[in-house]
């Protein structure tokens, strides 16, 4: 194990999403406010209001949260978390990380990558011991 592993720890978990836009935005226009509600924190929701791209970048939020449930299933299958105990948010330099709001039996961190494209948005995330 190199020093870089030591200092991030384990992965224990992974996992990955992809939405087809034409399917988030049906899925926006049946549930509209109830489906964002259900789905993204206020926060989310504030930040997506201030957004050119709001569709894409409320997509790209949707494949991350996916791919995070997946990733920390791998490390607590009995208690999956939902879509709002994860917060995905973007640091000063615009790189997305993850608030989880369950902290018990949650791993140390969950790291993520996000893109979207004209059609589709994808995310992975790796969860880390």
């Amino acid at each position: 194990m190199t020093k870089a592993h030591k200092a991030i720890g384990q992965p224990i978990g992974c996992g990955v999403d992809v939405v087809e836009l034409t399917r988030f935005r049906q899925a926006v226009k049946r549930s509209g406010q109830a489906f964002l509600k259900r789905v993204y924190t206020d926060t989310e929701l504030e930040t997506a209001k201030r957004r050119r791209d709001r569709e894409g970048y409320l997509a790209g939020r949707f494949a991350a949260k996916e791919a995070v449930v997946k990733a920390v299933a791998q490390v607590d299958p009995k208690h999956p978390l939902t879509m709002r105990q994860i917060e995905v948010r973007n640091d000063a330099l615009g790189r997305p990380y993850v608030i989880l709001r369950r902290r018990n039996h949650a791993p140390r961190a969950v790291y993520v990558s996000l893109s979207h494209a004209d059609r589709t948005a994808v995310a992975s995330a790796i969860a880390i011991r």
